[in-house]
């Protein structure tokens, strides 16, 4: 009886010291956790509106916005994932709730980031087809559709490695008497399986670097032919003797044939022509809007990006440094986050046609 009294002791003393352990961290790192409920509150609503918006009020006129919903979609749940890992390491670091929990949030975590970057990548490629080969073979929307799922599949199926390197290992704290905890990291089980997981983590890198070459390289080609069309726009608007008014037409032809009908068709050409000058603008302001998007992304990454370098080559970086510093660097390694929620802005930026319905959803119009 008196062990069995002990045995409850000690186990309460040591789950106590634990949730001593864990409060501590969890206040700790309470800064950061504002941080990234802030990150949630803005950008799941800002993503579900987006989705609103272009799949029920702009239905007919995504043409070109084709993979706006897809990518908000997976910015959503990138976000909710994403958030939800990092909020429970903040606040439960060392008794990280279960194994498979750890598994799925880390390997959903790195499959949705991925989904978000290949949907950039078939984007990039659309939106090439469209400007510098527009009488070639274009992205028709069974295309657009495949190349979605295929972002998909081939995410789901890159990343499993994963769930076999990650999972809840055993933490301990000398200056706690050596209590014992749960965090969600990396398994260290062998060196050739750690050996193996930085073969993983390189062709990772080596992918990811891809990727942002490709859509460089695309966003570049579709920048100079742009600018190539806005010179040429810009020298006819410079010399205006090469390139008749709408009224000057209209008055030479009537003095030659002084007939409605001509006239009628005339006025309807000139439309015709200031309609396509329009969806042009259209489609380069789409073209910029996307390479913005693009921009943001690879911005919001490469902190991360570098953060997880350092760490494989160091891992006593984030035990060798102030509490400011700290903060600073665990901001930046999680900006990530900041490529799924800034995308509904950049759409309120760029396209008229998205303002418009987002003030008449808040009844401003």
């Amino acid at each position: 009886m008196n062990s069995n009294v002990t045995s409850m002791s000690e186990d309460f003393s040591h789950r106590s010291t634990i949730l001593y352990w864990n409060e501590q961290i969890k206040v700790y790192l309470t800064p950061n956790t504002i941080l990234l409920s802030i990150f949630l509150l803005i950008g799941v609503p800002g993503n579900l509106a987006v989705i609103f918006i272009y799949q029920c009020r702009l239905s007919k006129k995504t043409s070109g916005r084709y993979f706006i919903v897809p990518l908000a979609w997976t910015d959503t749940f990138a976000l909710l994932v994403t958030g939800a890992i990092n909020i429970t390491q903040n606040t439960r670091q060392v008794t990280f709730p279960g194994f498979g929990t750890c598994k799925l949030l880390i390997y959903m975590s790195y499959v949705s980031i991925s989904i978000s970057l290949d949907i950039l990548v078939a984007i990039a490629v659309q939106r090439y087809l469209k400007i510098c080969r527009p009488f070639g073979r274009q992205m028709i929307l069974t295309w657009r559709r495949r190349s979605v799922y295929l972002c998909i599949l081939v995410s789901v199926l890159t990343y499993i490695p994963v769930l076999f390197y990650f999972g809840r290992v055993e933490g301990r704290n000398p200056n706690l008497g050596n209590v014992t905890g749960y965090q969600c990291s990396i398994i260290h089980s062998s060196k050739s399986k750690l050996k193996w997981f930085r073969i993983f983590q390189g062709f990772g890198a080596f992918a990811t670097f891809c990727v942002v070459i490709i859509v460089t390289v695309l966003y570049i080609l579709i920048t100079k032919v742009i600018i190539t069309h806005e010179r040429k726009r810009n020298a006819n608007l410079v010399h205006p003797g090469k390139q008749q008014t709408t009224e000057d037409i209209l008055l030479h032809h009537t003095r030659e044939t002084n007939t409605r009908p001509n006239i009628t068709t005339r006025v309807t050409e000139e439309k015709d022509i200031f309609t396509k000058t329009d969806q042009q603008k259209s489609t380069f302001r789409i073209s910029f809007m996307f390479m913005t998007i693009s921009l943001v992304g690879f911005l919001a990454y490469l902190p991360s990006w570098s953060f997880i370098f350092i760490e494989a080559n160091n891992p006593l970086f984030w035990k060798n440094m102030s509490s400011v510093s700290f903060h600073i660097c665990l901001t930046l390694r999680r900006m990530y986050m900041v490529n799924h929620l800034c995308n509904p802005f950049i759409y309120g930026v760029f396209d008229k046609a998205f303002r418009v319905e987002v003030k008449k959803l808040f009844g401003k119009q």
